[in-house]
């Protein structure tokens, strides 16, 4: 039977969870797993670790279900350990990489943040955080390989849940590696779509694309603008701002779709969304919502929210039209 006191030696052992996994990726234990369970010492000669400590990496992974440790010493990949493979088609290398590494350091300043208020990440680091990732080109393509991972798995579940079959173009502000863009246009082949950022992201993009800055002007005209986890890296004042100028380049008929993670309203209701909120507070200056916080700000935009389509990936398709006089 699990006490309390169990349930909360688990959550303040969460950071061996985190480092444990950190290690697996970094070393490439799945990968060098793949083929047959191994034993520690044979391990540790192919991934350069030593062997004592690796022996005691591999059975805390198998404490947690990512290994298994056989009787006869040796310890085998499970359907946790799996995902951790670079070449799983759902692999979660990436993002594991991203938190054992990069988002990890954050929260040495989330005590102070939330005595005084900032961002956990800049109080730790001197920096914000994408200026951070300028200067350390590894850590950036961490974190970029983990916000591709996850943007695919949000790509097949917002294509599967809303229709976008009614509109005869469509920008994708923000858009980066247009991954969702892509999606959109493979599903809906009458469709004309357009990848919008920054100049320099968008510079070798196979997709019909133009560069500029969403803080003051986005194409206009389209049947629909669409906007996919932009909105959450922003406070209200600056999400407002881009709200505003997506509202100007829009044609009274146009629909504004925002892809989102909404906030519950009690957080045992979606401790998911919640986790995330978390990584905007600890990383930038951004935040989750709630529907009712939606709904203020798009109208502070001159947009009035229509519907929300919940879909599979742990994201929700926000609706919206220009409101009356907006």
């Amino acid at each position: 039977m699990t006490t309390p006191a169990d349930a909360l030696s688990r959550l303040a052992d969460g950071y061996l969870a985190t480092q444990l996994l950190h290690v697996a990726v970094e070393l490439r234990l799945p990968e060098a797993l793949a083929a047959r369970p191994r034993r520690a010492a044979e391990l540790a000669d192919e991934v350069g670790a030593d062997r004592a400590v690796l022996h005691r990496v591999l059975r805390g992974l198998a404490a947690d279900g990512v290994l298994d440790e056989l009787p006869d010493g040796r310890f085998a990949r499970t359907p946790l350990g799996e995902l951790l493979d670079a070449g799983h088609p759902s692999s979660m290398r990436g993002a594991v990489r991203a938190r054992g590494g990069l988002y990890y350091t954050a929260l040495a300043g989330l005590l102070a943040a939330t005595r005084t208020g900032g961002t956990p990440f800049e109080l730790a680091h001197g920096r914000p955080f994408f200026a951070h990732l300028a200067a350390h080109p590894e850590q950036g393509a961490a974190f970029q390989a983990s916000m591709v991972a996850r943007s695919r798995r949000e790509a097949a579940a917002v294509v599967a849940a809303y229709d976008f079959s009614g509109f005869g173009t469509l920008v994708d502000v923000g858009g980066g590696p247009g991954l969702l863009l892509a999606a959109v246009l493979a599903a809906n082949p009458a469709l004309s779509g357009t990848l919008f950022d920054r100049p320099e992201v968008v510079a070798g993009a196979t997709l019909p694309h133009v560069g500029g800055d969403f803080f003051t002007r986005v194409p206009p005209g389209a049947d629909a603008y669409l906007l996919s986890r932009v909105i959450h890296d922003w406070d209200d004042a600056e999400a407002t701002t881009i709200l505003r100028t997506c509202r100007r380049a829009m044609p009274d008929t146009a629909v504004l779709l925002l892809v989102e993670a909404l906030l519950p309203e009690r957080a045992v209701d979606d401790p998911a969304a919640v986790r995330m909120d978390l990584h905007m507070l600890a990383l930038l200056h951004g935040r989750e919502r709630t529907r009712r916080e939606y709904a203020r700000l798009l109208e502070g935009a001159g947009l009035r929210l229509e519907r929300v389509v919940p879909t599979t990936g742990g994201v929700h398709v926000i609706e919206a039209c220009p409101a009356a006089g907006g």
